[in-house]
């Protein structure tokens, strides 16, 4: 026990030991965020409970299934979460020992106490969910804790997959899974048996949990393969080895994903487009996220590919060319997810989409390499660290050139305006390459002695 409180401590006083003010502020916005969800799933309890659309035991089972989605999606999007390791596996202190340190003290954090914090002011705000319903969904919150957990185990470690640890861990997880089958967590309790259901149903999750992490033994070793053969793919290599640009930009395309999919099921539902209702969801459809979340920064994230190009002595066009290989994968898996979109649910705008996409690429890019020579910022952390990791002035601006772009949906008259967007970017990229020299220092200073 003093082990658990030890550790605890020190990690209370590890959140606020630096950026101080910065996680208050996020701390306080979260609970005023718990606050505002606690207030509408109240409102919508009471709705159930005046005959509402659904009923009240619906309502609850949205609860307990949006805590247990956040929880586990929290480790992993939009930023990979490491599972926490408190002790080191060659201290001599036991497997059993170690498992019920670490497991309180992965509880005992920000995101947790936010969620906690939500569904006590449900409580206390909507007499329909009781302090049983309360009990089953800090259960639930628990139990997709452990899942997390479980996941983290099977990305970081290598498994001993023929041990008997794995087995047991196996034979566990499928009778919590058959538990699961016959009565679901997320379901509403309708008596305290059922509660004690659940809770063996977690006592035996976390059995499976404890015999997983004894399967697990050595860390994943990270492995970047590097190859002679010039046919290989470096725009791929640098996409796939390359941490912080790859975060955000899985983030981008996974949030085009998610705005393209929420149109396609409204039109599969009721025929019409979201961008019917608010014009701005066209900024999704071209590739203006992943400029705005990388590529208006294209030094700052790759940032030793400039300093190969410059100390090689590199021209104008050496310049031009490295910074468009980062770009080759990204556009194209963008532009494989707007064709798939239009090829299934949009053939009516198909022609102005194409026009569209292909305008953006041609003025972002050359917007883009100007903001990177132009106003380059150093990256730091991951992409949960709030700060900007791009300028904001070229963010606007790109906003700004495709909002342009978009007013042929006006009149077709205005189609005019392409090549004069697209000459006015590329005459602002030549000017700033031909004074490349002048930027270098600039570059230098800010990307790498900012580091020493």
């Amino acid at each position: 026990m003093d082990l658990v409180l030890f550790a605890l401590k020190a990690r209370l006083d590890g959140f606020f030991r630096q950026n101080k003010l910065q996680r208050v502020l996020l701390l306080g916005g979260g609970i005023v965020l718990s606050g505002f969800y606690g207030w509408l799933f109240s409102y919508m309890l009471e709705q159930a409970q005046n005959g509402g659309v659904t009923t009240v035991t619906e309502v609850i089972g949205y609860i307990n299934l949006f805590v247990m989605g956040i929880t586990i999606i929290r480790g992993f999007f939009p930023a990979y979460v490491p599972k926490l390791d408190l002790i080191p596996r060659l201290y001599p202190i036991r497997p059993v020992k170690r498992f019920w340190v670490e497991l309180p003290v992965e509880l005992f954090s920000p995101f947790n106490f936010i969620l906690v914090n939500f569904l006590f002011l449900l409580f206390i705000l909507a007499p329909a969910y009781t302090f049983l319903h309360l009990l089953q969904s800090i259960m639930v919150l628990l139990t997709a804790h452990v899942t997390k957990r479980s996941l983290q185990v099977m990305v970081e470690r290598k498994m001993r997959w023929l041990s008997i640890n794995f087995v047991s861990a196996a034979v566990l997880a499928a009778a919590f899974v058959a538990l699961q089958v016959r009565l679901p967590m997320y379901t509403p309790s309708e008596s305290w048996f059922e509660l004690v259901v659940h809770l063996a149903s977690l006592a035996v999750f976390l059995g499976a949990n404890y015999f997983l992490e004894l399967a697990a033994f050595e860390p994943k070793r990270k492995v970047v393969n590097y190859s002679q053969n010039k046919r290989r793919s470096l725009s791929w290599r640098l996409f796939k080895n390359s941490k912080h640009p790859k975060q955000l930009l899985l983030f981008g395309l996974g949030l085009k994903l998610i705005i393209l999919g929420a149109d396609a099921a409204l039109y599969t539902a009721k025929g019409i487009h979201i961008y019917e209702k608010n014009l701005t969801i066209w900024i999704f459809f071209g590739p203006a996220i992943i400029y705005s979340y990388v590529f208006n920064n294209i030094w700052g994230f790759y940032k030793n590919l400039w300093l190969t190009v410059e100390r090689t002595g590199g021209s104008m066009m050496d310049f031009l060319r490295s910074s468009m290989i980062p770009l080759r994968v990204p556009l194209l898996i963008d532009a494989a997810i707007l064709a798939a979109y239009v090829a299934f649910f949009n053939h009516q705008d198909a022609v102005f989409m194409l026009i569209m996409y292909v305008g953006s690429v041609l003025v972002l890019t050359p917007l883009g390499i100007v903001a990177s020579f132009v106003s380059p910022k150093v990256v730091k952390g991951s992409i949960m660290s709030f700060s900007a990791k791009t300028s904001y002035l070229y963010n606007m601006l790109s906003i700004l050139l495709v909002g342009l772009l978009l007013l042929p949906l006006l009149h077709p008259l205005l189609y005019t305006l392409y090549p004069i967007l697209i000459g006015i970017t590329v005459f602002a990229l030549f000017a700033v390459l031909r004074e490349n020299r002048k930027y270098k220092h600039e570059l230098f200073n800010k990307l790498f002695k900012a580091d020493a």
